[in-house]
């Protein structure tokens, strides 16, 4: 198998994955769902999961927190834009997850 043929099947491969991703429920699976649509691999979901952590300490210790600076910090790590902020919070809100840090995040 050369390298052409190499090429064409990860294609395939990453398009099968594509369209299953598409059938994830993200009400159901919203972090799955999350990683797929972001094609996040695991040192991503972890790195999110840190940024959401730091400021839920804060949040639990009862320091002050800077909204702009979590949401500025998310479009840095991961070079989105506001809009793709806004579907990380949704995800981890639906999951349960970082649940302060999401509706600290959506009052401000």
């Amino acid at each position: 198998m050369n390298i052409e043929d190499i090429q064409k099947k990860i294609a395939k491969m990453q398009f099968q994955i594509r369209t299953l991703g598409e059938t994830v429920d993200h009400l159901q699976h919203p972090i799955e769902s999350l990683i797929l649509s972001m094609d996040w691999n695991e040192e991503d979901i972890d790195l999110a999961q840190d940024i959401f952590e730091r400021y839920d300490t804060d949040l639990q210790a009862g320091k002050p927190v800077n909204w702009h600076a979590f949401e500025k910090e998310l479009e840095h790590a991961f070079k989105i834009g506001y809009q793709t902020v806004k579907s990380i919070i949704l995800a981890f809100w639906r999951n349960h997850q970082w649940t302060d840090v999401c509706h600290g995040y959506a009052m401000s």
